[in-house]
Order: structure tokens, then C-alpha cells, then sequence
């Protein structure tokens, strides 16, 4: 993983859960903004997100992002998530 790795991915899981957290306000749903405001907190803190949440990201990457920046993701999954 490079750090180029490490960038994109940031940038897709705050974009993800961003995102996220902007579409539930416009519906009125704060049980869902807060919650993706919540990850995005934690993420901030520890770097690193929780089983599924990898999931939701990589759907967003694959709906908003380049290849180049998918494989990027993925190279960043693995190196956090481990074998």
C-alpha cells in the first residue's frame, strides 16, 4: 500500500459516509445521519472502520470512483483488514 493508497481511501470512506449523512438530512432521517456522522467520527479517530462499513464504501467507490481508485481502496482494505 502506498501512501497515494492510503489518501484515496480516505477520501472515498469520508466521502461515503458524507454523502450518506447529507442524503438522510434531506429526508429527515437523523437516526441514519447521526449514525453516519458517528462513523465518520470514529474513523477520523482510529483510522480504520468496522466490518460492513468496508462493504458500504466499497459500493459507494464502485458507483463514484475510478478504477484506479477502487484498486486503491482495495489495496488499503487489505492492509487494515489483514488476512
Amino acid at each position: 500500500m502506498t501512501p497515494e493508497d492510503e489518501a484515496t481511501a480516505h477520501l472515498l470512506v469520508t466521502a461515503a459516509f458524507h454523502d450518506a449523512a447529507a442524503s438522510a438530512d434531506e429526508r429527515g432521517d437523523t437516526s441514519i445521519g447521526e449514525f453516519s456522522r458517528a462513523v465518520l467520527r470514529l474513523f477520523d479517530e482510529e483510522g480504520r472502520l468496522e466490518g460492513a462499513l468496508y462493504s458500504v464504501v466499497m459500493k459507494y467507490a464502485q458507483e463514484h470512483a475510478s478504477q484506479d481508485e477502487i484498486a486503491s481502496l482495495q489495496r488499503w482494505m487489505a492492509e487494515v483488514t489483514g488476512p
